[in-house]
């Protein structure tokens, strides 16, 4: 199996999505460096793109968004390499059939694709810890798998700067997008926090 690598932008991302709908389901796609050769060691997640908080079900609207994502990035060099998830309940941070059938799909186009459930007990504006629970697919099935130095070493300083700044309500995902068409689900706005901030 590769070793996930999550920088502090995609993880970031993430976690102000979560952060802007605590009381929902959320879920996004992270993108990687495509690989150049066959044998992958690592997979370096770079960003993250928030999708859904209404609706995070396998839906037209899901294959729309994974089909501008893969178009826009893949120029880029890059591919949707891993997906992402966080439950409305507090202690439920299990992936569910809807997760699993999402990462399939992802990983019928990436075959290193993971997931990844955020623990909600976990979220904190201190960000004292990893929020993040690793699942790979093992044996047909989605299992959990440590991840000992996922994130790079200022992560989860720059994540407590943003959401001691409330950065979350400047955040976009699909959905938004998908409501007012003016609103970029790319946020490059946030791209520009980190830069000032690392």
């Amino acid at each position: 199996m590769a070793e996930p690598v999550i920088t502090s932008l995609a993880y970031c991302k993430l976690l102000l999505h979560a952060a802007k709908y605590p009381h929902r389901s959320i879920n996004g796609v992270l993108l990687a460096e495509k690989p150049k050769s066959k044998d992958v060691k690592t997979v370096k997640f770079v960003d993250a793109v928030p999708l859904f908080h209404q609706s995070i079900h396998l839906s037209p609207m899901m294959e729309v968004a994974l089909i501008q994502l893969d178009a826009h990035y893949r120029s880029q060099g890059l591919v949707i390499a891993g997906y992402y998830q966080a439950n409305s309940r507090l202690h439920d941070s299990q992936p569910n059939a809807v997760a699993c059938r999402i990462v399939e799909r992802i990983q019928d186009h990436y075959e290193h694709a993971c997931m990844f459930m955020l623990d909600n007990t976990e979220i904190s504006l201190d960000c004292d810890e990893d929020t993040l629970k690793l699942y790979v697919q093992s044996e047909g099935k989605w299992k959990p798998q440590k991840c000992n130095g996922c994130l790079e070493k200022a992560t989860l300083g720059l994540a407590s700067s943003l959401l001691h700044s409330r950065a979350w309500r400047d955040l976009v995902d699909f959905d938004n997008h998908l409501d007012d068409i003016t609103l970029d689900w790319k946020n490059l706005q946030i791209n520009e926090l980190l830069q000032h901030a690392s």
